[in-house]
């Protein structure tokens, strides 16, 4: 019998899973409040319900009748496609654990609960948290518990910042927590990467190094590299660690995304574990530098598939979010020769006439390529000046 499946979301993020979702034969269901999104076009069937809508989607779901219903690559459905396949007695993680690892006050606490190490927070819902601040140390990080995209966080220096910081995280909040936390200083790169889950064992994962463009907003990464330039014996540890926290979370099957900082003293500190995979096409990335397919993985999972790891390669590969620092409208975007024959996927976003944005938030993405190198010294090359083979034109 032909599967149903609903997907939450038809964002260009999401369209790879729906289109292998199609090629298997299934019939597919998905809903958001975007009715023009791509991924839409490829559905049977498509619903103006916002993927954050609980009781929306649960309602929508008892009427389609899915077999299955999937969040891919997405924050904010995680915890509703939970939430709905729990109600309806579907396959799935429990509400609880997915839950836990995206609203980011919960994650903390149970970091520190378990014993590993994690920078000391707070939570503030009214006026009257605002004040616990002082207790921190500064400089603090101030953002939404249930953002994503690095959307709505800031920095600051000292408790005069903080109201400000405050109100700028609520603009980007649903359910109005926020989290304020002391800032842990990295030792190079934040690390940064996917992870796979089976029965609440990671049974694989790559990870990277972040890159951030300072002089824009540095807490909005603008690449992912892999491999990750710390040592085997670090990403070992950082396995460990990782693996503790997972089986401890109740999170039992899927693909995972993982941000992890090691301090200056050396210390690790787990700083995010997404239950879904990354944005960005990470998985996509990730199987051309390895051969895994977290896509077909994830699908697997869902019809009781066994997964199999081989000895997977470990090339370097790359993302590369095409991005401006300024507003505007675009004319074009300009790849030099050079960089052509590096680049395995070009997803643009935004096209000549639609409206650029300052790159504040993973929102503001014009495009996404995605590449693959022979070396660390020729990737560390190309993602650091890419200035020089990327021209994003706009309007004068």
């Amino acid at each position: 019998m032909q599967k149903r499946v609903l997907f939450l979301g038809g964002a260009y993020a999401q369209i790879p899973i729906i289109k292998e979702a199609k090629n298997r034969g299934w019939y597919i269901i998905t809903c958001d409040y975007l009715p023009d999104n791509p991924g839409h076009k490829l559905a049977d069937e498509y619903y103006n319900v916002s993927t954050t809508d609980f009781q929306g989607v649960l309602e929508l779901a008892k009427q389609v009748n899915p077999d299955f219903v999937i969040a891919y690559a997405s924050d904010p459905a995680a915890p509703t496609a939970a939430y709905v396949s729990e109600q309806l007695g579907l396959p799935g993680n429990s509400y609880k654990s997915v839950q836990l690892l995206s609203e980011k006050d919960l994650f903390r606490n149970f970091l520190s609960d378990n014993g590993f190490n994690t920078p000391k927070s707070i939570s503030i819902i009214d006026d009257n948290d605002k004040s616990k601040a002082s207790s921190l140390n500064f400089p603090i990080i101030v953002k939404p518990t249930d953002s994503s995209g690095s959307k709505g966080v800031s920095k600051i220096d000292n408790f005069s910042q903080l109201n400000h910081a405050v109100e700028y995280a609520l603009t980007f909040s649903r359910n109005k927590r926020i989290i304020a936390e002391e800032y842990i200083e990295s030792d190079g790169a934040q690390i940064h990467g996917d992870g796979f889950i089976v029965n609440g064992k990671l049974i694989f994962h790559y990870l990277g190094d972040h890159h951030y463009d300072k002089r824009i907003n540095p807490f909005v990464p603008y690449s992912t590299t892999w491999p990750s330039i710390k040592g085997e014996n670090v990403i070992s540890e950082i396995e460990k660690e990782l693996k503790r926290a997972i089986s401890l979370s109740g999170f039992k099957n899927g693909a995972v995304n993982i941000e992890v900082r090691i301090s200056k003293t050396g210390e690790i500190y787990i700083m995010e574990i997404g239950p879904r995979s990354g944005g960005n096409f990470v998985p996509q990335v990730i199987n051309y530098a390895t051969g895994f397919d977290m896509i077909c993985a994830s699908l697997d999972l869902f019809e009781n598939k066994k997964i199999i790891i081989l000895n997977s390669k470990k090339n370097h590969a790359a993302y590369y979010v095409l991005h401006n620092d300024k507003e505007g409208v675009l004319k074009d975007i300009s790849l030099a020769e050079e960089i052509k024959k590096y680049i395995k996927e070009f997803h643009q976003y935004i096209h000549p006439g639609g409206k650029v944005y300052s790159f504040q938030g993973a929102n503001a993405a014009i495009g996404v390529l995605l590449l693959l190198f022979s070396s660390q010294e020729e990737m560390d090359y190309y993602i650091d000046n890419m200035n020089k083979f990327v021209e994003i034109q706009l309007e004068a």
